[in-house]
């Protein structure tokens, strides 16, 4: 493909949050994490479709499960049972128990160490149709901060009941497709999926990723989705060509870049190009074609993505055309050091028409996007309408959705979501925020029944699971009343 791939960028693509970008929430192996009192946020999933070559040579997803990585307890559990008011709920003897909770993630590495140790013992990692992992502790910490949060115990308490918890690895989406299906047939309580997909949707809810998870709330799943992490990184446009040069489509800076800044040498970059023509099969081809470009300083390429979106099947009898996609979608994975990024996009298809806009993310560490547009920033699926999104109250680049009016719309709860372990790391973002809440939602029900979505907000609306809004372009400060 005419693009730059690199292995670390494809593992490292996780959603925490990314201090605005790269994910070192469960890459303690891949990268040293800054010394405290820095806190990183790790990134959203960059998801392709069923990514292959992403676990490291001669490893297994038996074998990531038995690594020794992510052995390490929450320290400042009792600051967030505080403040979400777990103590007096705890102390009634309400842990979560009697319900089951899924974890959706791509990667468990290292969850032999936590069982029994910090996860309860019949902790289920459920076997996915592609064996395939990434070679992350992302899940495993997550999963434990729900456990933790739900009983009150950094480390596994044999007479504390808890929550009945259900593993599911998702790396990729054939393996999202048949964690959905176990989550229905396990009749799963709450599912916590914090990752986000760069491309998929149309960017209001709808395409084959969320038709997916419209199977699990359908069935009466809670789905508590991160908001993700590229509210400052992401810029949407309609798709007009320039009248100067019909192959370039109009962007902000001189008619035809969106330009960034990355601020460290060697620094992981993923930027991914998508456009509103997604249905909800993902059979569905795309006949528009647009291509997506990254120049340096002196406007010299060091990036490119030029995938072949023709609307048409490939011949199975032809010969293979390497760069054709069914979707629409673009992707440049590659380092970069430090400097300022121009991004530009050509228009092959000539095909848009009025309704026709596009989004442009791009995740990396301390990666800073010059020229915003506002509006959704959400990944997919936490802009989709069935789920309960969760933001992080204590970084200013959580995903949103805001109306014309500049209400808020998405994430619908928000958090204080640093997290710190025993073993020095510490971390901010929607993960670790849509973790907390799950485990003290799941606390919660356990005291006084199955909610849905709907009865959350009405919760919140009252003011019984929030305070109330102050400004109302803020998502409600989730708490326990």
């Amino acid at each position: 493909m005419a693009r730059t791939l690199s292995p670390l960028c494809m593992i490292a693509a996780l959603l925490l949050g990314c201090s605005q970008t790269a994910d070192l929430f469960g890459q303690k192996s891949k990268a040293k994490a800054p010394d405290s009192p820095t806190l990183v946020a790790p990134a959203p999933m960059v998801a392709p479709v069923d990514p292959s070559g992403v676990m490291p040579a001669g490893s297994t997803p038996a074998q990531l499960v038995d690594l020794p990585e992510g052995d390490s307890y929450l320290t400042n559990l009792q600051t967030l049972i505080e403040a979400t008011n777990l103590s007096a709920y705890h102390k009634l003897g309400q842990h979560g128990q009697n319900l089951t909770i899924a974890i959706l993630d791509n990667g468990f590495a290292g969850l032999n160490h936590s069982i029994g140790n910090r996860l309860p013992p019949d902790t289920t990692l459920v076997k996915p149709p592609v064996d395939q992992m990434q070679d992350t502790t992302h899940g495993l910490k997550l999963a434990e901060i729900v456990y933790a949060m739900a009983t009150g115990k950094a480390s596994y308490a044999a007479d504390v009941p808890g929550p009945r918890m259900l593993l599911l690895n998702t790396d990729g989406f054939t393996n999202l497709q048949a964690a959905v299906a176990t989550v229905i047939a396990e009749k799963a309580d709450i599912v916590l999926y914090a990752q986000v997909w760069q491309y998929g949707g149309n960017f209001d809810g709808k395409g084959f990723i969320n038709a997916e998870i419209n199977k699990a709330t359908a069935a009466g799943i809670l789905w508590i989705n991160a908001a993700g992490n590229l509210g400052q990184t992401t810029f949407n446009a309609s798709v007009i060509d320039s009248s100067s040069d019909a192959s370039q489509v109009v962007l902000p800076y001189a008619g035809r870049y969106v330009r960034f800044t990355v601020a460290r040498d060697q620094t992981p970059v993923t930027a991914v190009l998508s456009w509103n023509d997604f249905q909800d099969t993902k059979e569905y081809i795309t006949a528009q074609d647009l291509d997506l470009i990254i120049e340096d300083e002196a406007h010299h390429v060091v990036g490119s993505s030029r995938l072949h979106q023709t609307g048409v099947a490939p011949d199975p009898l032809a010969t293979p055309d390497l760069l054709y996609s069914a979707h629409a979608r673009e992707q440049i994975s590659t380092i970069l050091n430090v400097g300022t990024y121009y991004a530009r996009i050509e228009d092959h298809s000539h095909n848009f028409n009025a309704a026709s806009v596009l989004r442009l993310s791009i995740d990396g560490e301390n990666l800073r996007l010059l020229d915003l547009s506002g509006g959704n920033t959400l990944g997919i699926p936490a802009d989709n309408a069935t789920v309960l999104t969760v933001g992080a109250s204590d970084v200013d680049f959580s995903g949103a959705q805001v109306d014309s009016a500049g209400k808020t719309i998405k994430p619908e709860a928000q958090i204080t979501s640093s997290v710190v372990f025993s073993d020095g790391e510490s971390h901010v973002g929607t993960s670790s925020a849509s973790a907390i809440v799950a485990g003290a939602l799941a606390v919660y029900i356990s005291a006084y029944g199955p909610l849905d979505r709907s009865k959350i907000l009405d919760l919140m609306s009252a003011g019984t699971l929030a305070g109330p809004r102050s400004d109302s372009s803020k998502a409600y400060s989730f708490k326990l009343k």
